[in-house]
């Protein structure tokens, strides 16, 4: 027996590799093989104080009919199964309705409609259409068992008043266990859909956390390298005005401009998995020099512009004050990503217009450059991994829905047109005046000696990163130390007395989290001041080594106009400090 009804309820399953399908197919022969079960008790229980062909003959139709609906599901037509155990309901719970009268209350017919018509439908069909429909079936159910009831359309069978109380348990029982089951099957499928969403979130934050370690080491990797190869590309570019031959001149500045881009890239694809992960940081408002500002975007951009042969044009309105209230970075990352987009996608000899106006409280910053984006290119063109090709150049299409979250986080819009042969790119922010309660200090170019006099001492194990941090270093004058291990380091620090340690935050054996810790833990370098330059650009590696006792975190690959500010802030500062 138990084998038999196991057959019954998994008829039409055997071929079903879809959990939830199997799962809905088997309610539906489970509520038919119940359904027609309950029938058939209650229908002897009626019969028997009746003796009435009108319960006995419609209700073996009605069985028969649940039969039938299991048997197509045996067949695979599932969704006419579905279909037909709703039309069963229908059609013989208005009979019963109408015939068994007062024996039958209309409270009772319209709980069993909605807990067991609805429910049950909710349950099987996952068409929003299919469930508007049963919702509709249920309640014309419940308004032609009232009109019967009060219009007597339909007249009920006669039943001695005596028989009415015990007809009305047993039809009160029989719906109720449906019901029961409805609800039972119900709360059963939320249970399992709620482990089923645990799970899922389980297993998103488990693929999440190892996204996130992937692209942690992964960044890390190709950080170290990139460093050196752009250091020495900083290193070259600095020095080419020592060199006669004009094609290595032009070679020099086709490197720095790799370089450049590679760290664009490297830094967008980082930023992306900030955005994503709800951790950019909040904007830094402060002075910042418009003029400056957009002048180094263009300066640094103009190097690639020049392997494409392409013109960048800037025009500031005079009218705009010197000084805007902004966050620097995040300012210099919009123009950086829309000038780079620019440059990117415009034929070669082709022009790049950068233009700055305001207008209502709004600075306004438009970029042009010639070429035509379809309508359904526009619409998706500040969406991820949405990079146009044209032929000649490829993009990771992470760049403008960076720009887009930086420029919203500013408190702005930026909108994306074709504007007849050309496509611009406008953003605005609030535009509010400023004051420079400093002077700028510092920039991309380093005296040479400048530093003379200075000690600095590098712990850093990758050899390439090493050699070119100590030639910029030694350029500028900097008497300078290389450590290649924190144990080395340690052991050099009481010896060499540096005014400045810059180390890696990832070395062999001690790492720099135990480098600081020791350090502090020394009275003679307990305020000594330390850079981490490191190629773990998250935030949370930044703030783990600020809180060890770094004084500022450098990553790789890093522009030596950065790496000249800290030494202009730090290497004084500490000679004060020794003197005091």
């Amino acid at each position: 027996m138990k084998k038999l009804i196991q057959s019954l309820l998994n008829a039409g399953t055997a071929q079903i590799e879809d959990s939830r399908v199997r799962r809905s197919i088997v309610i539906i022969n489970t509520l038919s093989l119940l359904t027609a079960v309950m029938v058939a008790l209650v229908t002897a229980f009626l019969y028997w104080y009746t003796r009435s062909l009108l319960i006995l003959i419609p209700s073996l139709l009605e069985i028969c009919c649940f039969a039938g609906v299991i048997m197509l599901n045996y067949y695979h037509r599932h969704n006419a199964a579905s279909v037909a155990t709703l039309l069963i309901h229908c059609c013989f719970g208005i009979y019963f309705g109408s015939v068994l009268g007062n024996a039958m209350p209309i409270e009772l017919i319209t709980a069993f409609l909605f807990t067991f018509l609805i429910g049950a439908s909710f349950l099987v069909f996952k068409n929003l259409k299919v469930r508007l429909i049963s919702l509709a079936c249920a309640i014309f159910l419940i308004v032609a068992v009232q009109l019967n009831d009060y219009f007597n359309i339909v007249q009920p069978m006669y039943v001695v008043p005596a028989l009415v109380p015990v007809l009305k348990m047993g039809c009160w029982g029989g719906m109720l266990i449906l019901m029961a089951y409805v609800t039972f099957f119900i709360i059963r499928q939320n249970d399992m859909f709620l482990k089923e969403n645990q799970q899922l979130l389980s297993a998103l934050k488990e693929a999440n956390a190892a996204k996130s370690k992937f692209l942690r080491e992964t960044s890390h990797e190709i950080r170290t390298p990139l460093n050196a190869v752009f250091g020495i590309a900083q290193l070259l570019h600095g020095r080419k005005h020592q060199i006669d031959d004009p094609e290595l001149q032009q070679d020099i500045n086709y490197l720095y401009a790799a370089g450049f881009l590679s760290r664009e890239i490297v830094n967008n694809v980082l930023d992306m998995a900030k955005i994503e992960a709800g951790k950019y940081s909040e904007p830094v408002m402060e002075a910042v020099s418009l003029k400056e500002n957009a002048e180094s975007c263009v300066a640094l951009n103009r190097y690639v512009a020049a392997t494409r042969r392409v013109r960048i044009q800037l025009a500031i309105d005079p009218s705009i004050p010197e000084y805007i209230r902004t966050d620097h970075i995040f300012l210099s990352k919009i123009i950086n990503n829309l000038l780079s987009n620019a440059v990117k996608f415009s034929t070669p000899g082709a022009g790049v217009e950068v233009r700055f106006r305001q207008w209502q409280q709004q600075l306004y910053c438009s970029v042009k450059n010639e070429g035509h984006l379809r309508a359904e290119q526009l619409d998706k063109v500040f969406q991820p991994f949405e990079a146009e090709r044209n032929g000649q150049v490829e993009g990771t299409g992470l760049g403008l829905q960076i720009t887009r979250h930086l420029v919203q986080l500013l408190g702005g819009e930026i909108v994306a047109e074709n504007q007849g042969e050309q496509i611009q790119f406008e953003f605005r922010i609030p535009l509010q005046a400023a004051t420079a309660l400093t002077s700028e200090a510092g920039g991309p170019a380093v005296e040479k000696g400048e530093f003379n006099g200075y000690k600095v001492l590098v712990i850093e194990d990758d050899l390439f990163s090493g050699h070119v941090i100590r030639k910029f270093l030694s350029e500028a004058g900097a008497d300078t130390l290389l450590a290649d291990s924190g144990e080395e380091g340690l052991e050099l620090l009481e010896a060499y007395h540096p005014d400045l340690l810059i180390t890696d935050s990832h070395l062999p054996g001690i790492q720099g989290r135990e480098v600081l810790a020791r350090l502090r833990g020394m009275p003679s370098f307990r305020h000594l001041p330390v850079i981490i330059a490191s190629g773990d650009a998250f935030t949370e590696a930044r703030e783990e080594m600020i809180r060890a006792g770094a004084n500022d975190y450098l990553v790789k690959p890093f522009l030596y106009a950065d790496l000249h500010k800290l030494l202009e802030k730090y290497l004084p500062a500490r000679v004060e400090q020794v003197a005091g």
